[in-house]
C-alpha cells in the first residue's frame, strides 16, 4: 500500500512569503512523489482547489474555532479518521497528542535573535511551545544553515534532528524581460525612470491586529537614504510594502522626509520580477533574514542587490550581493552610493547574481525534505 501523507496545510492561506514557500514546496513535492498518497488539510476554502490537477492529492476543510484548536485537536482527529502515516507541517507546530511520526519546517530564529521586535505574548509562546515542538518532532527541516546554527546556540533544537532545505522563488523571477509589461508595471505604479527598490515589512502577519514589526528597519533605510541624496546620490527610492508610509508616520516621520521616496504598497507575487527588473538596484536592510525570499527574487531577476550582513543573508547571496551592516546608516547610504554610481559594479553584480540564484530550485527543495520524510517510515 502507498503510504499517506497528511499535510497541515492552513499557513496556505498566508499572503507572504511563508504562504508562497509552502504553496512551491508542497505542489514540487507532490509532483515528485506521485507513489503517495496526500491528504492537505485546510482551515478555510481557499485554496481547495490548489492540487485539483494531482491525482495523489485530496484536500480537506477543516473550519476551528482557534489556531491551537485546529492543531491539536482537529488536525489528529483528521489524521486518524484518514489514515495518514505521518504529519508534515511546512511551518512550525505539530499535534502533541498523536502516535504518527511528525516533522515541519523551522522558518525563524528571529525570534531569539531579536525578540525586542515581537509582541511579548509572541515571545512567552515561542519560548514555551518552539522547544516542545521540536522535542515531539521525528525530523526536523531548516531554512537555512544560519538559523540551524541560532537555534541549536540557544538550545531549540538538537542538530542530529535537523536537515537544511533552502527556499526557492517562482519562475517568473527571471531576467528574461517582456518590455509591454514592464511598461504596464511602471504606468500602473507610476515608477521613476530609474529608482532604488525596497521590500519592506512594517507589521506583524498572521495576526488580528497586525501589531509593527521593528525588524524590517524601514526608518533607518530612510535616515540612510536621506544621508544618500545629501552625499550627491540623485536616484529615487521605491518602496513596495503593505501600509509602510502609515507605519513610518507612526514613528515620527512626515511629508517632508518622503521626499523622492515612492510608497507603491503591496505588489503580488506574480508581478514583483517586474519591479527587480526595473530596478537599477535592490536594497534590504531588515535585522535578521532567516532565508530571505526578498534577496533571491532579485538576484534571479538580474537586480544588484544591497543586503545585511548578518543571519543567513550572506548565506543566500553567497558573495553576489554587496553587504551592510543594517544597523549602520554610513554604511547603508555608502553602499547606496557605491552601487547606483557605477554601471560597471551593477553589470558585474547582475551576472554573478545570476549564477549564484541558479544554486536554488524548488524541486532541489522538495527532494531534501521528501528526503527526511522518507527517513521517518
Amino acid at each position: 500500500m502507498p503510504r499517506t501523507i497528511g499535510i497541515m496545510g492552513r499557513v496556505l492561506d498566508q499572503r507572504d512569503g511563508l504562504g508562497l514557500y509552502c504553496i512551491n514546496l508542497l505542489r514540487n513535492m507532490v509532483a515528485l512523489d506521485r507513489d503517495s498518497r496526500y491528504v492537505v488539510f485546510l482551515a478555510t476554502p481557499k485554496n481547495a482547489d490548489l492540487f485539483h490537477d494531482f491525482t495523489n492529492v485530496e484536500t480537506h476543510v477543516l473550519p476551528s474555532r482557534s489556531k491551537l484548536w485546529w492543531d491539536q485537536v482537529i488536525v489528529p482527529r483528521a489524521a486518524r479518521r484518514f489514515n495518514v502515516d505521518l504529519i508534515f507541517n511546512p511551518k512550525f507546530s505539530i499535534p502533541f497528542f498523536t502516535r504518527r511520526p511528525c516533522a515541519f519546517v523551522l522558518q525563524d530564529s528571529d525570534w531569539y535573535v531579536n525578540p525586542q521586535n515581537y509582541p511579548w505574548w509572541d515571545n512567552i509562546y515561542i519560548r514555551i511551545m518552539l522547544p516542545l515542538y521540536c522535542r515531539k518532532a521525528k525530523r526536523l527541516l531548516v531554512i537555512s544553515q544560519s538559523t540551524l546554527a541560532d537555534l541549536a546556540r540557544y538550545g531549540v533544537i538538537e542538530k542530529t534532528k535537523a536537515k537544511v532545505t533552502y527556499a526557492a522563488v517562482s519562475a517568473n523571477f527571471s531576467p528574461i524581460r517582456d518590455e509591454t509589461a514592464l511598461r504596464e508595471f511602471r504606468s500602473t505604479y507610476r515608477l521613476p525612470a530609474s529608482f532604488i527598490l525596497t521590500a519592506a515589512r512594517a507589521y506583524h502577519t498572521g495576526h488580528t491586529n497586525s501589531p509593527p514589526y521593528p525588524g524590517g528597519n524601514i526608518e533607518r533605510l530612510l535616515r540612510a537614504y536621506q544621508l544618500y541624496r545629501r552625499r550627491g546620490g540623485t536616484l529615487p527610492l521605491v518602496v513596495a510594502g503593505h501600509r509602510i508610509d502609515e507605519y513610518l508616520r507612526t514613528r515620527g516621520f512626515s511629508d517632508s522626509d518622503f521626499a523622492d521616496i515612492h510608497f507603491i504598497g503591496f505588489v503580488p507575487n506574480e508581478i514583483m520580477h517586474l519591479a527587480y527588473q526595473s530596478a537599477d538596484c535592490f536594497v534590504l536592510t531588515k535585522l535578521c533574514e532567516s532565508f530571505g525570499l526578498p534577496i533571491l527574487e532579485a538576484l534571479a531577476s538580474g537586480c544588484p542587490a544591497i543586503v545585511p550582513k548578518t543571519c543567513a543573508s550572506p548565506e543566500v547571496a553567497g558573495g553576489a550581493a554587496r553587504l551592510i551592516d543594517p544597523y549602520n546608516e554610513d554604511d547603508i547610504a555608502q553602499a547606496l552610493l557605491e552601487i547606483s554610481g557605477s554601471s560597471e559594479r551593477r553589470k558585474e553584480m547582475r551576472e554573478l547574481g545570476l549564477v549564484r540564484a541558479r544554486a536554488f530550485s524548488w524541486p532541489e527543495t522538495a527532494r531534501g525534505t521528501l528526503a527526511a520524510l522518507n527517513e521517518m517510515s
